[in-house]
């Protein structure tokens, strides 16, 4: 786990970077669009940007570990310097701020690389007012790419909707990824479990320990997320139409079946950690029975070998020809007798 980078002693609202990333370049993208219409900007276009009428902005910045640019950006934007500080703070509870004339929204995308099965962390922040929003995303990937095409495909309600709409577009395709990493978590329990009531089965307790830990990171991100769409819900902010509210409340609901299914998987992984050990104790006790058994056949192979291996003079089975192969007939006998002894108790 990585370090987490403190600003001790610094006034409130110094916007320092407190993630583990390489500084990168920011790359900064704007779309102005409105139902019949869609235009794209490049950087040098934002110092002249003039917010018209009849259109919204989405301003979308990838990568903030250049904290200079981000500053002077939000500077720009008139974004409060508490704003700007939770922007670049990476390890940010999500939550919801109202200023006086926009909303700003701090969230956590979980995305999984399907090949190491790897379930990454990155933070997205809002900044949203009547008719522009600016999203800044921790890495440089374009994690809402879909969001852009749907608004440049006119598919769903983004573009005849206003920046209240956008951005609960982007809440909601966070929250869809939160399904998807459960889905693949799902899939991965019910293999294991399957495996688990094998004889013979390579399933690691690591293994196990890295989906808890998944299990443990979405849980740790959905509760507060339900937090800020609750208080979204309950705001009478302006800036968010009553139009939007029946999206909110099912992107509520998503948000409470996320959570529960997170604690129902959670209780999975516990019971397949249980049998699991389960599984490993009742391996080294079929492991001990054998050799118990072996053992106890043994016993008295020994006793009877070590009494014929003291070699007093006056033994008489020493002097019968047929003597060894009678003391080998009594071990063999001894032997089958155990045998037949421990398959009928069913030991065997």
């Amino acid at each position: 786990m990585s370090r987490r980078k403190r600003k001790t002693g610094m006034p409130p609202g110094t916007p320092v970077f407190t993630g583990d990333k390489f500084p990168l370049q920011s790359q900064t993208h704007c779309i102005k669009f409105n139902e019949f219409e869609y235009q794209e900007f490049d950087d040098f276009n934002l110092v002249q940007l003039n917010f018209e009428s009849g259109f919204n902005y989405w301003i979308d910045v990838r990568g903030i570990s250049d904290a200079k640019y981000i500053e002077s950006l939000a500077t720009r934007f008139h974004i409060h310097p508490l704003a700007q500080e939770d922007i670049l703070d990476v390890e940010q509870r999500p939550k919801m701020d109202e200023y006086e004339n926009a909303i700003f929204i701090t969230a956590v995308a979980l995305k999984l690389d399907l090949e190491s099965e790897e379930l990454k962390k990155e933070q997205i922040t809002l900044y949203f007012g009547k008719n522009f929003l600016i999203s800044f995303q921790e890495d440089a990937d374009d994690f809402l790419k879909t969001i852009r095409e749907r608004i440049i495909q006119k598919k769903g309600r983004v573009a005849a909707r206003g920046t209240d709409y956008l951005a609960y577009s982007i809440l909601d395709y966070i929250v869809d990824h939160y399904y998807h990493a459960l889905d693949h978590i799902e899939k991965r329990l019910s293999i294991m479990d399957e495996l688990l009531h094998r004889e013979e089965s390579n399933i690691s307790l690591k293994e196990l320990h890295d989906i808890k830990i998944q299990i443990i990171r979405i849980r740790k991100s959905i509760y507060p997320m339900r937090e800020v769409i609750n208080r979204f819900i309950r705001t009478e902010n302006e800036l968010i139409h009553p139009e939007t509210d029946v999206y909110l409340r099912d992107l509520a609901d998503h948000s409470f079946q996320i959570a529960d299914m997170s604690e129902t998987y959670q209780d999975m992984i516990n019971s397949l950690h249980d049998l699991y050990q389960s599984e490993i104790s009742n391996r080294l006790n079929n492991v001990m029975k054998i050799l118990t058994i072996i053992s106890t056949i043994f016993i008295p192979l020994n006793f009877i070998a070590g009494i014929y291996g003291m070699n007093f003079v006056h033994m008489p089975e020493l002097q019968w020809r047929g003597g060894y192969f009678l003391i080998l007939g009594v071990m063999a006998a001894v032997s089958i007798s155990f045998l037949v002894y421990f398959r009928r108790k069913k030991w065997l």
